[in-house]
C-alpha cells in the first residue's frame, strides 16, 4: 500500500511533539554549591586605660601665667585631684610665678619695691568631664580622653597682698596608661586689683601642661 507524504507527516507529528528534540534539551541539574567556610577570627580583648571613680591624681604642671597689666611669666606648681565619679572630680593646686612692673616703670609708673615680685596662689575647684572620648594612635592603640570644665575659689598673693580669687577654665586630659595622665589647661584667675589707682576685676590667664600619677 502506498502512503502519501502528507499522510505520513500526519502520523509522525504526535511522535515528534513528544520527542526531546522538539521539547529541547533536558535542563541539566544545578551543581551543588560548595559550603562557604567562614574564617575564624580571634576576638581581641582591648582594654583602654581610663580614670575611674575614687581614683586619685597627684602631679605637677608648668606653663605661663599672664597677669593683667604686668605681662606673662613662667608658672609652675603641684596638683592633687580626687575623682568622685566618672563625671565629677575635685582638685586642689598650688602654683608660683612672678610679676614685673618693669614696663610700667620705664614710663615712670614704678609700683613695686623691686621690679620682679614673687606671686603664689592656691585654688580649690570642681571639675566636670564634659566630653569623654578616645584618642586613637595607629591601628591597635587607643587612649581615654576628656575635655573637662573647671570652676572654683582660692587666693592669690603678691606684693604682700592677698586677693580672693575665682577661677574658671577648661582642660584636655589624655590617659595613656592606667597610672598616668597628661593635662593641657587654660584657666582664668579673677581677682580685684587697685595697683593702677582704679579698683577693677582683673583677668589672669594660665596656660599649662601637667603630668600626674594615678592611684
Amino acid at each position: 500500500m502506498r502512503i502519501s507524504p502528507l499522510r505520513l507527516l500526519t502520523l509522525l507529528l504526535p511522535w515528534l511533539a513528544l520527542s526531546p528534540a522538539v521539547q529541547g534539551e533536558t535542563t541539566a541539574p544545578l551543581p551543588q554549591t560548595e559550603q562557604v567556610i567562614l574564617p575564624e577570627v580571634d576576638r581581641r580583648d582591648i582594654r583602654i586605660p581610663k580614670i575611674q571613680a575614687k581614683d586619685v591624681e597627684a602631679g605637677v604642671f608648668l606653663g605661663m601665667l599672664s597677669v593683667e597689666d604686668f605681662g606673662a611669666k613662667p608658672l609652675y606648681g603641684a596638683r592633687l585631684a580626687y575623682h568622685v565619679s566618672e563625671d565629677f572630680f575635685v582638685e586642689g593646686l598650688y602654683g608660683k610665678s612672678t610679676v614685673s612692673d618693669e614696663a610700667l616703670c620705664n614710663v615712670g609708673l614704678c609700683l613695686f619695691p623691686s621690679r620682679d615680685q614673687d606671686l603664689s596662689f592656691y585654688a580649690l575647684s570642681v571639675g566636670y568631664n564634659l566630653f569623654p572620648g578616645e584618642l586613637f594612635y595607629g591601628k591597635n592603640t587607643a587612649f581615654n580622653t576628656s575635655i573637662y570644665l573647671l570652676a572654683g575659689v582660692g587666693s592669690t598673693s603678691f606684693v604682700d597682698e592677698n586677693h580672693f580669687t575665682l577661677n574658671l577654665g577648661f582642660g584636655f586630659r589624655v590617659v595613656p596608661r592606667d597610672w598616668l595622665a597628661l593635662h593641657f589647661t587654660i584657666r582664668d584667675y579673677l581677682f580685684e586689683s587697685d595697683f593702677l589707682g582704679t579698683t577693677k576685676i582683673t583677668n589672669n590667664i594660665e596656660l599649662s601642661l601637667g603630668v600626674s600619677y594615678i592611684f
